[in-house]
């Protein structure tokens, strides 16, 4: 059957545009829906859209994150938000019509809700709203063999129809998406001059794999340690509840763990590496994770009038008025180590050379929002410790220093944790030269 016999078929459903009516009004869009189900096969599964511009040509639209990386929608806030956009156009009569392409619920049934989770997943629909004001929904269900998908074709559409769509080619060097917004990350300052940003894809993970290893932490049931760690502490440690928030610490001799719940649900538990160094630091910025409630944060300012730094503030659950309403703040600093190595007292250029003494420490370009950095550090002291009671974990507490004043010895040197997995040396020894990467955390001394 030929393209254009579709327009002397006859279709009696009156539910909405005709059949052959629809799929010539869509076929305009044949590459997007192709598109999006390559992104699909490579893993994306982030919803998409087009729309015709009065002149005929078709242009993708995406919603892009900023070079921030840290605050995204989620995919019904995508499709909300594009749904608001295209209809105020069309209603300007900016454009001809659109659509909206997701990974929805649909089953053959009247459910276009979108996927949210695995289980769920089980069609692209294709949201569409034409030029006559037709507006309505389309589903074409796949399903998942090992890791191949079968897709079983539009409902509304025949076999031939189908096929015309899913061997329709996507052209090469064609950008499909030449309409791009970027998602800025939420951002305000407060009455004492601090910046509050959001972020609400941050998570602890790489923390914990600081503590555990990140091989054996990554390993398929590596996280039951921490599982059954979290429940330990929820149930044998101290206390405190505020409005309907109970923040609960076991303490060990080298470590709290600290759990947190809302209305006794459980949300997160996170590692507090002992230390009795402190430093005072004008706080400028916080940023938020609105994902866990606005419990945890990364706090930037200034340490000792001269340096910068950023840290992870393990008691931001309890102290968040404190930290959002005074800017100076006398703060006990530590750090939990990903990777230990040999330092280096010089730079890939021979011709730029370094004192014996010299040490520094920069931030991370690949997890510049954990307050993670890179460093060459002068190892000062240093102990083996058992983490935890049952002595299970073993690791050890590295007095490093981390800039080099000779008038103050002690300016800056912090306890940092690091476990022997993520060590690429084999012995430690006093006075020798560091490198690595670490988190750098804090919290209000008493």
């Amino acid at each position: 059957m030929g393209f254009f016999d579709f327009l002397n078929k006859n279709d009696n459903d009156n539910s909405g545009p005709p059949k052959y009516e629809l799929f010539i009004a869509l076929s305009k869009y044949h590459e997007h829906i192709v598109r999006f189900m390559s992104m699909q096969q490579q893993g994306n599964y982030a919803p998409i859209s087009a729309y015709e511009k009065a002149n005929g040509e078709v242009v993708g639209f995406l919603y892009l994150m900023g070079d921030h990386t840290s605050y995204v929608l989620n995919a019904q806030d995508v499709v909300d938000r594009m749904e608001e956009r295209f209809t105020k156009k069309i209603n300007n009569g900016e454009i001809n019509s659109s659509v909206i392409i997701y990974h929805s619920q649909f089953a053959n049934d009247d459910n276009h809700q979108l996927a949210n989770s695995n289980e769920e997943l089980k069609a692209i629909t294709v949201a569409y709203y034409l030029q006559n004001g037709e507006k309505g929904k389309i589903g074409l269900t796949y399903s998942f063999s090992n890791d191949e998908i079968a897709y079983h074709g539009f409902s509304n559409f025949s076999k031939e129809e189908n096929d015309i769509i899913f061997n329709t080619p996507l052209r090469k060097n064609i950008d499909y998406f030449k309409d791009r917004e970027e998602i800025p990350q939420p951002s305000r300052e407060n009455e004492i001059g601090l910046i509050i940003k959001k972020s609400n894809s941050l998570t602890l993970n790489n923390t914990w794999c600081g503590i555990f290893g990140f091989e054996t932490f990554r390993k398929p049931n590596g996280g039951q340690i921490l599982r059954e760690y979290f429940a330990f502490t929820l149930t044998k440690g101290t206390k405190s509840v505020s409005n309907n928030i109970t923040i609960t610490e076991l303490a060990f001799t080298n470590i709290i763990l600290k759990a947190i719940a809302i209305d006794e649900k459980p949300i997160t538990i996170l590692p507090i590496i002992k230390t009795d160094y402190t430093v005072d630091i004008v706080n400028k910025e916080i940023d938020e994770w609105e994902n866990v409630n606005n419990l945890e944060a990364i706090i930037k300012g200034n340490g000792k009038d001269t340096f910068g730094l950023s840290y992870f503030a393990t008691d931001y659950a309890e102290h968040r008025e404190i930290y959002q309403t005074k800017k100076s703040l006398n703060i006990a600093i530590s750090g939990i180590v990903y990777v230990l190595d040999k330092g280096e007292s010089k730079q890939s250029d021979e011709n730029v050379q370094f004192s014996d003494d010299f040490t520094m420490y920069m931030p991370n370009k690949d997890l510049p929002n954990y307050a993670c950095f890179d460093f060459v550090g002068q190892l000062e002291d240093f102990r083996e410790i058992s983490l935890f009671a049952d002595n299970s974990l073993k690791g050890y507490i590295l007095k490093m220093r981390l800039i080099t004043n000779p008038d103050i010895p002690d300016f800056f040197s912090i306890d940092l944790y690091v476990t022997p997995e993520n060590m690429r040396i084999k012995t430690l020894e006093k006075g020798m030269k560091l490198s690595g990467m670490f988190q750098m955390q804090g919290r209000i001394a008493n």
